[in-house]
């Protein structure tokens, strides 16, 4: 079964949550710092396929039913999604931070559950700061090897752990280790109460630790209007290339937002 293609301006987004749900203790597993890096399963063999804004499908958020797939949003509109997953050494994640407050830009922060649990102080610093806090699985698995209870476990408890932060399970759902999720990571999505898989379409593959150069020259040759961009906290090579990936989306007109201001 493959993944209904969506177009956001037909989607009317309902109120899911977790009714009845029992409330998940965090987890024990603190992330390793130094293992921030996102392994990529291949997606050469997947049945769906990235989204195309040019398709109108009908989709209804209906409480359970499967997550839609959206890599990207509205290429009519100049604005991209800068989306960062959350996890790594604290003072690199603190200056880059710093660094997003000067330039007065907010980001989607894909979060790790047992990292946010074990660090709650610069947590709650980042939502202060304006930024969208979402789910990114609790332990930072390879979804596609787990079974159905498995990935129920890690959305769920990611979940629970983002509620203290913002007083909800957040809006938006990112598969760990995985670029586009096959059916059953969709199905266990939407169970989850997350109606959104989110994806992205230009990858920044800072987390290979590549340079500040190249993931400049990433950045740059893939960026477009109703973009969504992959980037990693805890990387100083994204830190340093941070600045002139902002000078030039300001110089093409393309203004920086969290996923919930692109999509809507």
């Amino acid at each position: 079964m493959t993944s209904p293609r969506f177009n956001r301006r037909d989607f009317v987004l309902g109120t899911a949550g977790l009714a009845g749900a029992a409330a998940l203790a965090a987890c024990d597993n603190k992330i390793n710092p130094s293992a921030s890096s996102e392994i990529v399963t291949s997606t050469a063999n997947s049945t769906l396929p990235p989204t195309d804004p040019s398709v109108i499908v009908s989709t209804s958020a209906v409480s359970g039913a499967p997550a839609t797939f959206i890599d990207h949003g509205n290429p009519a509109v100049n604005t991209v999604a800068l989306t960062f997953h959350l996890s790594g050494e604290t003072h690199l994640i603190t200056e880059l931070l710093d660094l997003l407050k000067s330039r007065s830009v907010v980001i989607t922060a894909f979060a790790v559950g047992s990292w946010i649990t074990a660090h709650p102080a610069i947590t709650k610093r980042l939502v202060a700061d304006g930024h969208e806090l979402a789910n990114h699985t609790e332990n930072h698995l390879s979804m596609n090897n787990l079974t159905r209870q498995q990935l129920s476990d890690e959305i769920v408890q990611c979940g629970q752990s983002i509620l203290p932060f913002i007083g909800s399970i957040g809006r938006w759902f990112r598969p760990s280790a995985t670029v586009v999720p096959k059916q059953l990571i969709l199905e266990e999505t939407g169970r989850a109460g997350y109606p959104i898989s989110v994806g992205y379409d230009v990858d920044s593959i800072d987390y290979k630790d590549p340079g500040s150069s190249a993931i400049i020259t990433n950045v740059k040759n893939a960026i477009h209007p109703g973009a969504i961009v992959s980037f990693h906290f805890g990387h100083q090579g994204t830190i340093d290339a941070f600045p002139k990936i902002l000078d030039h989306l300001a110089k093409i007109n393309l203004q920086p937002v969290t996923v919930g201001t692109l999509l809507g």
